[in-house]
């Protein structure tokens, strides 16, 4: 890598240090939910790997510090402050990409919320505001930007889905559901796009050492720390995994070593579901 390519990565906030290897050199990526947790992790290794980015989330001030940052380290960066579960914003997200970029390589869909309770715990209005924002909110990003794709004769989905979707977990009612939902969106646009020259695969974390924005506002510091040390023992590994290293799985996903990956639940949980 150039001396140029060193530098930029070295400026970077948090971002790892040395020679980088640069799938994403020249390619248009948006990526949804990214002000914080596993999606400012998957923004930050695409910026060090050359990628063109448009940014997406609700949170403003957390946004606008990202783009800061990330400009200030030579990125190429676009930000849309929405809530991705809103059709217009998908729209204006998607339109943003072609008018900044001229394409869009690469959809990494990863905005989420992660309300709990049992079925009978669960208020209608959450029910509903989680598959809008889990499930609905892909559906509209990948309806949007799939056309595009399909005329450019390629392009990259890859969905932030969870094992909470592959079995049930105790009162995640209807997160397992959006989750659930999430795969098989993906797998149903795998199966038609394919031939198309679209790939579609789906991420599936296990528990991680960050909690979900949305969550952690719920929780007490206390109850967090108990929260970890119920669940690290029970992974094979002994750990709880971290952000970084879900977001090195998506950016796999999102390249070319994954070529003929399509269709695929890639589960990144540290053994905890074998």
């Amino acid at each position: 890598m150039s001396n140029n390519g060193d530098d930029r990565a070295r400026g970077l906030l948090d971002l790892p240090k040395g020679r980088v290897e640069m799938r994403f050199s020249g390619k248009a990526v948006l990526v949804t939910g990214v002000a914080s947790g596993l999606g400012r992790a998957v923004v930050q290794a695409l910026a060090t790997e050359g990628a063109k980015l448009v940014l997406v989330d609700r949170a403003e001030e957390k946004l606008e510090t990202l783009v800061a940052n990330l400009q200030s380290g030579g990125c190429e960066v676009v930000s849309i402050v929405g809530d991705v579960s809103q059709e217009q914003t998908s729209k204006d997200a998607i339109a943003q990409a072609l008018s900044r970029y001229g394409t869009l390589d690469i959809l990494i869909n990863n905005a989420g919320i992660n309300p709990t309770g049992t079925i009978s715990q669960t208020d209608p209005a959450v029910w509903q505001q989680a598959l809008d924002v889990n499930l609905k909110a892909a559906y509209l990003f990948c309806r949007e930007a799939i056309p595009h794709m399909v005329d450019a004769g390629r392009g990259v989905i890859v969905n932030t889905a969870s094992i909470a979707g592959q079995r049930a977990s105790t009162a995640e009612a209807v997160y397992g559901v959006s989750k659930a939902g999430l795969i098989m969106l993906t797998r149903t646009i795998a199966r038609d796009y394919g031939a198309r020259g679209i790939r579609a695969n789906a991420i599936c974390p296990g528990v991680l050492e960050g909690i979900m924005a949305d969550r952690l506002t719920r929780m007490s510091p206390d109850q967090v720390v108990a929260r970890d040390q119920r669940f690290a023992p029970t992974v094979p590994l002994g750990r709880l995994g971290t952000y970084e290293e879900i977001a090195k799985s998506i950016l796999f996903l999102a390249s070319e070593d994954a070529s003929y990956v399509n269709g695929a639940q890639l589960t990144v949980d540290g053994g905890l579901t074998a």
